[in-house]
């Protein structure tokens, strides 16, 4: 069995949300699904049919048990990095989910493993016992959506790497066979030719009655279904899809993998079922379907379906050109902010700061924009998003305090002579107060963090480490966790800049609370190595830092994906 990887990096493990130095240069190390289910007490994995899920569920209750580790090195990017897995937690004892068992007879300790997890329902049951571990494994189409408890994370199964099929025969490095259920079939039947038709004609002639297994492999099924669909006409497939769900869309995809001319006319007829129809409409056919952009941008800004599919949502309008306006600017009345919490050290005491009028970015300045700067003033940018085109309406990232304020300067010239804004305006980064008052409003102190969306908090309101997507996405893709000013993707999604000083400790800021507008805290300049304020979280935050009030730093020299910025017009 080769070890299955997941999205959870390295640098992911060691940043958490912070981070100084060119991480984005460097090919990322994966952590294996053992190593994530040791680190993560709740965890749902996502791997479509045949993705392995069933074998890494019996891989990892081995080893949770207390089998011997074993020492073979484990291939972690397509670079070659290898080191041998461990389950880096205290043995525990491994039950396998079956109908009708009781979670009240486990013990505390025991690690419950779930295959094909179908009932978002038992997340809530899980929830409800505190001592108990657990993993759920499940196919993106039906599990990805789910809205998960406080305390779980989601994560992917990545498929097999080409670095870790190097060792195949050459038959068997196609990219068929990076899902791990098709290596699998093609070894045990030594098929040649890398591709689902021939995997799927060469089973139904070869496979004896012994082997019945394999016709029945819920991996196989979507592409048996397709064989005889082949010859169907594309508003049919689509009426079928419309009554049978998203677990038809395996189906619709071997079908146009087998006949691309169909792609066309099949995601015409999608965009008209719906909202899972649109999404799978984009992912077939990359050319203008007719109503698909208004479509998927629905998706995203009514935070329709679940967080995953709202994010591909985002990313195929990204691909099309999203039409909202990006840069649009919300204006901020002034008033009293209450500011800090005494929930954490940094923040407190809480206190009362008046705040002027402003208008503030509705969202993080995005890899689009960012771009423009760079372009125009040939500045250097690391960030992998650059040039993606899917990610050109997620916030820009891999930035500096300085490559912030640098931006700034260079949207004020740019904005002024669009008309953007006015002549004797100015394109800044927010102060401490302007932040907390645009992300919280009028909401008081408490005793419990405040988040944007003035409610207790969520994982389906924001982008942090419950969405489970472990990477910025298309902005304003959370509606419901809007703050009470109209900004969103301020809690989770990217830590942002402050012009504030932080100071030069990382453990307590030298500028401590109460926020003075004149002891220096604001001033633009400072001992290069003086630490300026990140607030609102990343896609990694739990509810402690993906809030309101929570305070975070970093070396304006220091940048990583998971902070970026937004700007105040004053």
């Amino acid at each position: 069995m080769i070890p299955l990887l997941t999205d959870w990096t390295e640098e992911d493990r060691a940043a958490k949300g912070l981070r100084r130095g060119p991480a984005a240069l460097t090919e990322p190390v994966h952590r294996t699904a053992l190593e994530l289910a040791a680190e993560a007490p709740r965890l749902l994995l996502l791997a479509p049919p045949g993705g392995g899920r069933t074998t890494m569920l019996r891989h990892i209750a081995r080893f949770a048990a207390g089998a011997a580790p074993d020492l073979t090195p484990v291939v972690r990017n397509e670079t070659g990095i290898a080191k041998p897995e461990a389950w880096d937690a205290p043995a525990v004892t491994p039950v396998f989910w079956t109908p009708g068992l009781s979670l009240d007879t486990l013990p505390d300790g025991a690690l419950l493993l779930v295959d094909d997890a179908e009932d978002p329902g038992l997340l809530a049951a899980i929830a409800a016992r505190p001592g108990l571990r657990a993993l759920l494994a499940g196919d993106p189409e039906v599990a990805g959506g789910w809205v998960l408890p406080q305390g779980f994370r989601r994560h992917r199964l990545l498929p097999l790497l080409a670095a870790q099929r190097a060792h195949l025969p050459e038959r068997l490095r196609a990219p068929l066979f990076a899902l791990p259920g098709h290596l699998a079939i093609a070894q045990r039947l030594g098929i040649t030719a890398g591709s689902a038709p021939v995997l799927r004609d060469t089973l139904l002639v070869r496979a004896t009655p012994a082997e019945a297994d394999l016709l029945d492999a819920g991996f196989m099924r979507p592409l048996l279904e397709a064989r005889m669909l082949e010859n169907a006409s594309p508003v049919l497939l689509a009426l079928r899809f419309l009554e049978e769900g998203p677990r038809f869309a395996a189906v619709l995809r071997h079908v146009v993998a087998a006949d691309p001319a169909i792609a066309a006319p099949l995601a015409a007829a999608l965009v008209r079922t719906g909202d899972d129809g649109a999404l799978l409409a984009a992912e077939i056919e990359p050319s203008a379907v007719p109503g698909l952009v208004e479509a998927l941008c629905a998706i995203v800004e009514g935070g329709r379906l679940g967080v995953p599919q709202r994010a591909q949502a985002g990313r195929e309008l990204a691909r099309r050109g999203d039409p909202r306006d990006l840069a649009e600017l919300v204006a901020v009345p002034a008033g009293q902010v209450a500011m800090g919490s005494a929930l954490t050290a940094p923040s407190a005491p809480p206190h009362r700061v008046a705040v002027g009028a402003f208008r503030i970015g509705r969202y993080p300045v995005v890899n689009a924009l960012y771009a423009r700067f760079v372009a125009a003033t040939g500045g250097a940018w690391v960030s992998p998003a650059r040039d993606n085109p899917s990610l050109a309406n997620a916030p820009a990232t891999d930035l500096t305090w300085r490559d912030a304020v640098a931006c700034c300067a260079w949207l004020t010239e740019t904005w002024r002579a669009e008309g953007r804004i006015g002549a004797a305006d100015t394109v800044r980064l927010p102060s401490e107060p302007e932040w907390e008052w645009a992300a919280r409003g009028a909401q008081p102190h408490g005793e419990a963090p405040v988040h944007p969306w003035a409610a207790p908090w969520d994982g389906d309101r924001c982008n942090g480490d419950s969405a489970g997507l472990n990477a910025p996405c298309a902005v304003g893709m959370f509606p419901r966790g809007r703050s009470p000013r109209g900004v969103d993707d301020m809690a989770g999604q990217v830590w942002e800049w402050c012009h504030t000083l932080w100071g030069p400790g990382m453990a307590m800021p030298s500028f401590a609370y109460p926020w003075t507008p004149d002891d220096g805290r604001e001033a633009a300049d400072a001992p290069r190595d003086w630490r300026r304020v990140l607030r609102g979280g990343c896609f990694s935050s739990p509810a402690e830092k993906a809030n309101a009030h929570y305070r975070g730093s970093l070396e304006p020299d220091g940048f990583w994906r998971g902070n970026g910025f937004r700007v105040v017009v004053g």
